[in-house]
């Protein structure tokens, strides 16, 4: 298990506002935004690749997409 520690008053002061004590509901939220960093990171990555004239087949691309997020 992971515990997370914020110090930053004002943070905290928004989370205690919009989530309570409701431990769960920001763990699924903080998951769901470490998801789109990490699409977001991705779609980066994809756009240098592309740029530099490394581009994939789109069945590849879409059987690579499925595996790692399906």
């Amino acid at each position: 298990m992971l515990h997370i520690q914020i110090d930053d008053p004002e943070l905290e002061k928004s989370l205690q506002e919009t989530y309570g004590a409701d431990t769960h509901a920001i763990a699924q939220d903080f998951l769901a935004f470490i998801r789109q960093e990490r699409i977001r990171q991705d779609i980066g990555i994809s756009i240098t690749q592309l740029d530099a004239g490394e581009a994939m087949p789109l069945k590849v691309v879409m059987q690579e997409i499925r595996a790692k997020y399906e």
